[in-house]
């Protein structure tokens, strides 16, 4: 009868001590959740960070291979701007320095004719790696980076999108430089745009463009009077070249990302029994990254070279 006693004492005690915990976790009691172990625990969110967010199109996958920024090859040199003739416009004192070429300028805003190239120039007094960032993404790395002068380039205004270059060298960030792209006179109403010229830099009229994917699929569209032309194509690689009495052009490759308007490499034409300039010569695509992690050559560029590499000059994606 003790023993039984004693459970009933007991019970009653937790009744009473629960009222009051219970009363401390209610509702309309300023105690957070997290300070009563009686309330029910809330389920756990989870936010998924995508490897890329579209500032165009609110309807395209998170991960998009042929997201801008992505896929240009980038070649940096050690190399002094004044021994190069160029001037610098804007000067600065910041352990690392970023500039972008303006003709013979060096400035921190510059703007450019879609499809132009973008030569960047920096400047650091600290060893380290470099990091360079465009519009807060990550497009070019490198290893340990001594002090000096460098230029990089292979960058390209093949989208019609602004730039915000900043760089990381050794954990100090540069300066921001913008680029303002301007599409020209380029017919930016269609997604995939670009232009056929001669050796002096004339646009070929009716020049036949044909253009090639991966999938086996060929489209031709005709210059106008100034040698450009532009088409409607949906995302994917291109290889284009172009067809035109008394001519010789080599091939293009393109990359076309919905959304905005893509700029393909200007075509050449070389007079029929020249030689091709080895400068014209097409170059392979850089990979593409799945989202596995494993490296794809985009299948309208396989079968192409890369070109070789000079003395002294690193060349990274």
């Amino acid at each position: 009868m003790d023993y039984v006693k004693h459970i009933i004492l007991l019970a009653i005690l937790l009744n009473l001590i629960a009222g009051p915990c219970e009363a401390f976790g209610a509702a309309g009691t300023k105690q957070p959740d997290w300070l009563t172990p009686w309330s029910t625990p809330q389920q756990a969110v989870t936010t998924v960070e995508p490897d890329y967010l579209n500032p165009f199109a609110v309807e395209r996958p998170e991960w998009d291979p042929y997201a801008p920024f992505d896929s240009q090859q980038m070649v940096i040199e050690r190399m002094d701007p004044i021994a190069e003739g160029l001037t610098i416009k804007d000067e600065l004192r910041l352990p690392n320095i970023l500039y972008v070429q303006q003709g013979s300028m060096l400035t921190t805003r510059a703007s450019v004719i879609l499809g132009d190239p973008i030569i960047l120039w920096v400047y650091t007094s600290v060893p380290g790696n470099l990091l360079l960032y465009d519009n807060g993404r990550m497009v070019y790395s490198t290893g340990l980076m001594m002090p000096g002068w460098y230029r990089i380039t292979g960058a390209q205004a093949d989208l019609l999108t602004n730039h915000l270059y900043v760089m990381r060298v050794g954990g100090l960030l540069t300066n921001n430089v913008s680029v303002l792209v301007d599409p020209g006179r380029y017919p930016t109403t269609y997604s995939l745009v670009g232009r056929v010229v001669d050796q002096n830099g004339a646009g070929i009229p009716w020049a036949r463009v044909v253009i090639s994917s991966g999938e086996g699929g060929s489209f031709t569209i005709t210059t106008d009077m100034l040698g450009y032309y532009g088409m409607d194509l949906p995302s994917g690689y291109y290889v284009i070249t172009a067809v035109a009495p008394g001519y010789t052009f080599t091939q293009v490759m393109a990359k076309v990302w919905l959304g905005t308007v893509s700029a393909a490499p200007t075509i050449v034409g070389i007079p029929t029994g020249q030689p091709v300039p080895v400068s014209y010569s097409p170059v392979s695509a850089p990979s593409t990254q799945t989202n596995t992690g494993i490296s794809a050559v985009p299948a309208a560029i396989q079968g192409y070279s890369s070109q070789g590499q000079g003395n002294g000059v690193q060349n990274l994606i």
